[in-house]
């Protein structure tokens, strides 16, 4: 068990609510400083406190001091502190696989978690070493099940679609329109595919449908109002601003997940 808010991390005792996805604060900076030198200190091997300090450095941009007066902890507390929000996530990332590779991966996520949890920070870290949004678990559940109907060999340009969707959702700041539109365009792609339609759009996509009386009624009727969205709001090459709201993006964003699982079942 990681000491790491082995306290505060208790049910109940951290904030409501995941909704810091544009800062990194002062505060949480030093808690990840923690977290790196907290396990390089703990052994003899490698990954040495001095290893984490310099690479800690490069990453962020920082000019390493080859012996700080004061120890590597201080030296990388105070060169966080100035740098941009998003670098600080940036090398959170990059440190996962100095630890992974020393069999210490799961013993660093699950202190950088603990943390992230306790700022309501948007994002954690997830076993491939990549920062993901944080979903309710039912959400999350089905976009992992979207992820294994996508490893079917039919489905590989679906599949990239959806890594890109998965991509700009998670990433920081998030990038909302890139998110909406790849997730659709996953969708999009499933559904041709499933249904031998490779030049359609997805009006025609969902033509077949009705004609055929694949789905309900009510769902083909869903499913064409997210296809009236994309093409109001954010199909490619629009030159309109995009003005979803953070709310709308996330429904947009599951809707089109859900309707990837729903055609690759069919």
């Amino acid at each position: 068990m990681s000491p790491i808010r082995d306290f505060t991390s208790s049910e109940g005792l951290n904030p409501p609510g995941r909704n810091i996805d544009a800062d990194a604060p002062t505060a949480l900076r030093q808690e990840l400083v923690d977290v790196f030198f907290q396990i390089a200190e703990q052994q003899s091997q490698w990954p040495t406190p001095q290893h984490i300090y310099q690479v800690s450095c490069q990453s962020l941009g920082v000019q390493a001091s080859g012996s700080p007066a004061r120890g590597f902890r201080h030296a990388l507390g105070r060169d966080i502190i100035g740098v941009e929000w998003q670098r600080v996530y940036d090398l959170i990332c990059r440190l996962w696989p100095e630890f992974e590779t020393q069999g210490f991966g799961e013993q660093y996520r699950e202190g950088i978690n603990r943390i992230l949890a306790g700022y309501s920070i948007v994002w954690e870290l997830h076993p491939d070493g990549r920062l993901r949004r944080v979903l309710p678990p039912d959400a999350q559940g089905q976009i992992a099940a979207a992820v294994d109907e996508l490893r079917q060999p039919r489905f590989v340009a679906a599949a990239r679609l959806f890594d890109a969707a998965r991509d700009a959702y998670d990433d920081r700041p998030r990038r909302d329109r890139g998110g909406c539109a790849n997730a659709f365009d996953a969708m999009e792609s499933v559904a041709k595919v499933v249904f031998s339609l490779p030049n359609a759009t997805f009006g025609n996509v969902l033509q077949h449908v009705r004609s055929n009386t694949i789905l309900q009624p009510e769902i083909t009727t869903i499913l064409d109002s997210v296809n009236t969205l994309r093409n109001h709001k954010f199909g490619h090459g629009m030159q309109t601003p995009f003005d979803l709201s953070s709310q709308e993006v996330d429904f947009t964003y599951l809707t089109c997940v859900g309707g990837v699982m729903l055609f690759a079942r069919i």
